[in-house]
């Protein structure tokens, strides 16, 4: 008979006996980075499904409207922090003193970020609401922005140590995500969704942090207003970068609920969990290959991610294109599936384009020393999509379609100029395998 106390054992065991293998630090950075990012897309999927059907089309569009503003502020909390101080922690992963000054300047400036959003949530956005539960679910997805910026996720993925927090920090979110099962029975109580989410991630955060100091021994330090000035001035290159991919990925739902109305935007926000989910899916392995990149440049890594894992992702999008009625039916109902299935299609090749993008951005150019056009690329995609809107607006109009179809096109230019980017420096990729000194920037475009 097993007792919750065995239960809670097996995971344990399961974790300890993978980290006395001997097998490659890149491998198990990945794994575990995929478990921890994945899990987040992977069990808002799951109770998607429900949500649909008790909350309705409208007030899907309504907390989608939420989420996808509060996607701002997490990038402007985040601030490049995640790019920046992962590098820094990479580099500099033997010395405790500097690791404790970088955690201890990153969480200062997402603090002092994170006041500034809640200000202008209530200074800008507050009038606009216009019911009482439509401003609580601003809130608390900002107050879950909060907790996910708040993670300290920096650190473990600058010292590949991400098995240390992954099974305890799921478990957490699990359990979380079950409460959404028990407390949300009304379409009145869609502004719980958030809430619970928020609550499932402070528990995980709090954990992290207790073995951040417990178990690494890390600790809060000493630090000045000019220190966290420079770290912030160091992020700033990919808060830009961040500030033009949020453009491109959330301003559909923003446009959606204001032009269309919440309906719409409630379709679009089940169509683009689809894809939300693919993307984090596949961001783990971009994340875990950027500190190893910085740190051995070996190409070859990025070769073999895109012959060996790009054709199973290419198969997966081509599954879900095919068979994406009786799978929008199946998880969201006849009258709300049937009407997703167009919009899902329209932005699968977006689905497509992430992985190479994933992949050729910051970790092949970072360590080609063209990190600033990785961030250049981004902010290319968001003028190409900013023209789109610009030209559907004076001519067929903003909608559901259009935004999909620009959707997928934002991310084939991203692709194409970082191909071009390459293309142009692949003098850089020769010679380039195990420890090196840093490459230097390209000079040529």
């Amino acid at each position: 008979m097993f007792s919750p106390r065995r239960l809670w054992a097996i995971p344990m065991n399961l974790l300890k006996k993978f980290q006395q293998r001997k097998s490659h630090v890149l491998l198990e950075n990945t794994i575990m980075l995929y478990i921890l990012t994945f899990s987040n897309a992977l069990l808002g999927l799951v109770t998607q499904g429900y949500q649909t059907r008790v909350l309705g089309a409208e007030h899907i569009g309504l907390l989608g409207a939420a989420n996808y503003t509060t996607n701002f502020f997490q990038i402007f909390i985040d601030f490049g922090f995640i790019m920046s101080a992962t590098a820094k922690i990479s580099q500099h992963r033997e010395d405790k003193k500097y690791l404790n000054k970088t955690l201890t300047c990153v969480v200062s400036a997402k603090c002092f970020f994170m006041l500034l959003s809640f200000l202008i949530l209530m200074i800008f956005i507050r009038p606009s609401l216009k019911e009482p539960g439509e401003l609580l679910a601003y809130l608390f997805y900002l107050l879950y922005v909060c907790m996910v910026a708040l993670l300290p996720d920096f650190m473990y993925r600058g010292l590949e140590k991400m098995s240390a927090i992954t099974v305890r920090a799921v478990l957490v979110k699990v359990f979380a995500t079950a409460m959404v099962f028990v407390f949300v029975k009304k379409p009145e109580d869609y502004y719980l969704v958030p809430l619970i989410s928020a609550i499932g991630n402070a528990g995980a955060t709090l954990f992290v942090y207790w073995h951040l100091f417990a178990k690494l021994g890390l600790r809060f330090a000493k630090v000045s207003f000019r220190d966290i000035w420079l770290e912030i001035k160091d992020a700033s290159q990919f808060f830009l970068s961040k500030v033009s991919a949020a453009i491109n990925s959330n301003l559909n739902g923003i446009l959606l609920k204001n032009v269309a109305g919440p309906v719409a935007n409630g379709l679009y926000f089940n169509a683009d969990k689809v894809i939300s989910t693919a993307r984090n899916g596949m961001s783990p392995i971009s994340d875990s290959l950027y500190p190893h990149m910085m740190k051995h440049k070996n190409f070859k890594l990025i070769k073999k991610a895109m012959l060996y894992l790009y054709p199973v992702i290419l198969g997966g999008c081509a599954i879900v294109f095919i068979f994406a009625r009786p799978l929008l039916v199946l998880w969201l109902g006849e009258e709300v599936g049937s009407q997703v299935v167009l919009p899902l299609r329209l932005l699968i090749p977006a689905a497509v384009f992430t992985f190479p993008n994933y992949v050729l951005g910051y970790p092949t150019m970072g360590a080609m020393g063209l990190a600033k056009y990785a961030n250049i690329s981004v902010a290319f995609g968001t003028v190409v999509y900013l023209l789109g809107v610009g030209i559907s607006f004076f001519t067929w109009g903003i909608n559901l379609v259009s935004l999909c179809v620009l959707t997928s096109l934002t991310d084939f230019a991203i692709l194409v100029f970082r191909l071009v980017v390459i293309v142009r420096n692949r003098h850089l990729l020769s010679g380039s395998e195990g420890p090196q000194e840093p490459v230097k920037e390209g000079k040529k475009l």
